[in-house]
This record gives C-alpha cells, structure tokens and sequence, in this order.
C-alpha cells in the first residue's frame, strides 16, 4: 500500500496520508453487503416513451429516445378526464414493449384485465399485475416489502427484471384511521393520510432509484371555492418532493368536424400540459390530441416547429412555393391555412397533418435538434433558479398556520 508521507506541524514525526482512494474501497466493501448505489461512471439513461413525441421531449429534452426517466417518479396531476390514466395506459404499453413488466395500482376500481387489454396492454400474469386497494398503509406496506425483497435478490446478485408501478390514483387513497372512524359512526376530516402518503414516498423513493424502477403517480386536482379558484391536488407534499418531474393536465373539446349529434359537439380533448417541475427540461406548456376513437396521436403538437424559419431545415410549414421573378427559382413564401409538405411536394390541410407520411422518421431527425434544444436547460444557473423557485413555494406553504401539508396549489409552482 502507497501512503504519502508529510511531516506533522511543530515535530519532526512523520505522518501518513490516507488517499481518497482507500475510502473509496471501503464503500466498496460496504456496498457488497448494504443496499446502497455507488455511480463511478456515467450511464446511459433508460426511458419510456409516453406515446406522444412532444411530451417525451417535454418530459426529458429529447424527442426520440425521450420520455419517462427509469428509476424516477413522475406525478401526472389533472382534472376528471383530462387523460392522466389514458397516459398511464400508454406508458405501460411503450414499457412493454421495451421488456418491462407492469405492476398496475387501481385504487379507483377503474380498470380490470379485459379493459387493460383493449388498451393495447399485454395482460398476461408474467407481463402484468392488477393490484386493487386503496389503504394507504396496506400500499406502502406493500410497495415497501416487494422492494426491500428486490433489494436483497440484487445484492445476492440475482437480475431484477425490468418493471414499472403505476399509482392511480393517490386522491382516491384513504387511510385506517378514516375507515375506523366512519365505522364508529364518526364523520371527522382525517390529518393522518397526508402524513401516511409522506412516509410512503419516504419509504421507496430511494429503493426505486436503487433499482432503477420508474414509477407513474397520477392525482386528480380539483377547483378551491375562493373568489378565483385555484387548481389544487390532494395527497401531500410527498409526492411534490419525490417526483424528478409534476406534470399539470387540464382539457379542452376537440373538434374534428365530423361530430354527430351522439358525439355530444367533440370527438376527443385537447390536453394543455404543465411540467412545474422537472430537472430534466426545462418547465413548459405543450398541447397534443387524445381522440375517443383512436387514442393518442404521436404526432399533435409537432406543427408548433414547423415554422417559417425552420423550414429550410425541416421542409414543412404553412406556406406556399412559388416562383421567384427575380431568380426564376422556386421559393417557400409563409402564409395562409395550409401546410407545404416538401417531401411530399404537396399541401395539406391541418387535419391531414399529424401522420406518420408527413412526420417521417428522417423528418423527426431533422426537428430533433431544434425541440431538444428548446427544452434543454442551458446552464446550472437555469436549474437552480427553477429549484429555488419551487422549494420557495413549498416552504411558504408549510409555514401557514394549521397547515395539513395536504393541498398543493398548481399556479403557485413555477408562475
């Protein structure tokens, strides 16, 4: 062993450094034995796509290859029907797709294994479990079990199989304490189940990342009576604190024109998507489909870069070609309704847009650099600002007098 040798202060004896290496092997050492993760390099990221490319890029900076971070929380926050589970859904079929398995949580008793199915969701037991209940202490018991069981498999250095736990929902989640005080006949408000859903975020955060297992928490939000209603979620700051990435949903009708009288005047919604938070890309608002008859279509949302400045390098934009008079050469002129298609040399109306002839994966490509770089933080300066911003707001919101910690309010995160 090399030790470096320097002399003590005031003596002539002779003192012995211990490097920074030798620490680093002990840790190795306890690492063999104890559950903790030690990065000595840097690895490739695992995500899951959402099924849409613009809130993949949304959620991680990158278009392709983007989406959901393994070994990370993600809270999906929204309205009634707003798509927070249709989402889900769809995360567990690009998951599957990817060699994952599922553990689906139903606390809202929404969902069974033939309507998984029709999701495009293998429903087979070695690809999928459907977990119903909605006691908070029983799911943290038994998120925790399974995950400290996971832990020692690794450690004897078993390989853990590649899974996914989807939480839908937390607002639907009740606690014993409520139950045993409806069961005496007691109509009392319950200040314990926003403490029970903090110690469960507490209790598998660190082991998801551990094992590198990505986790879809979705919540329903709901409107304060105040003067001007605020959107709020009910659960806690456990779940605030826990996700690398909170994603606001709200909706809008989507109208096609070809609406019937049973249609009820939509055809689907339009979603409006908020990331509060997120230490992946920057926080920014995106809009994209979900229509009642065929889901989510990957491609809404991409005609917000398909500008008249980008056009040179993408080749789609609302515009026409026309000769030059000066050149005599053809030229991209911006303007009107419909959409230059330049791969295809042919317009199209908007309707007619979102498909994979027009966004080809060659097109995809070529807006790639462009989205990532709208979403990308620049700078630790960027990320830090954003970071203090959220925990200022979350700070003020522990401070207020009788104060349960259960309300988050969406329109103070990020403003």
């Amino acid at each position: 062993k090399k030790y470096n040798i320097i002399m003590a202060k005031g003596t002539n004896k002779e003192v012995k450094k211990f490097e920074f290496s030798k620490v680093g092997s002990i840790l190795d050492n306890i690492a063999k034995s104890t559950p903790i993760l030690i990065e000595k390099e840097v690895k490739s990221r695992n995500y899951i796509s959402t099924g849409v490319y613009l809130l993949d890029a949304a959620l991680s900076a990158k278009l392709l290859g983007g989406g959901i971070l393994g070994g990370r929380i993600f809270g999906l926050l929204g309205e009634s029907g707003a798509g927070k589970s249709f989402i889900a859904y769809s995360i567990c079929k690009s998951a599957q797709k990817d060699g994952y398995s599922i553990i689906y949580i139903d606390t809202e008793n929404s969902i069974d294994l033939e309507g998984v199915a029709k999701m495009g969701i293998d429903n087979s037991p070695e690809k999928l479990r459907l977990i119903r209940s909605n006691k908070v202490e029983d799911i943290n018991i038994t998120l925790t079990q399974l995950l400290d069981e996971l832990k020692n498999a690794k450690l004897e250095g078993m390989e853990i199989p590649k899974l996914l736990i989807v939480l839908d929902s937390i607002g639907m989640m009740s606690s014993n304490k409520e139950k045993g005080d409806l069961l005496k006949g007691d109509i009392k408000q319950d200040m314990t189940r926003a403490k029970q859903l903090n110690a469960m975020f507490r209790s598998i955060s660190s082991d998801l990342g551990y094992l590198d297992i990505p986790m879809v928490c979705c919540n329903h939000t709901y409107l304060t009576q105040d003067l001007f209603p605020k959107e709020v979620s009910k659960g806690g700051t456990g779940l605030v604190y826990s996700a690398s990435v909170l994603g606001f949903l709200s909706k809008s009708k989507l109208k096609t024109g070809e609406e019937d009288d049973m249609d009820l005047g939509q055809s689907g919604i339009t979603v409006l998507f908020k990331t509060q938070k997120n230490r992946l890309a920057k926080p920014k608002k995106i809009r994209f489909d979900i229509s009642f008859v065929n889901g989510m279509n990957p491609y809404t949302g991409l005609d917000a870069f398909c500008r008249p400045e980008f056009f040179d390098q993408i080749g789609i934009a609302q515009g026409k070609m026309e000769v030059d008079k000066k050149t005599g050469e053809m030229k991209f002129t911006p303007g009107g309704n419909r959409w230059y298609v330049s791969h295809l040399d042919k317009y199209v109306t908007t309707k007619s847009l979102f498909n994979s002839q027009v966004f080809t994966m060659d097109v995809l490509q070529k807006m790639e650099p462009i989205v990532n770089n709208y979403f990308k933080f620049n700078s630790l300066n960027e990320i830090e600002e954003i970071e203090k911003k959220f925990n200022d707001i979350i700070d003020s919101d522990e401070e207020d007098v009788d104060m349960s910690a259960e309300d988050v309010d969406a329109d103070d995160l990020f403003k």
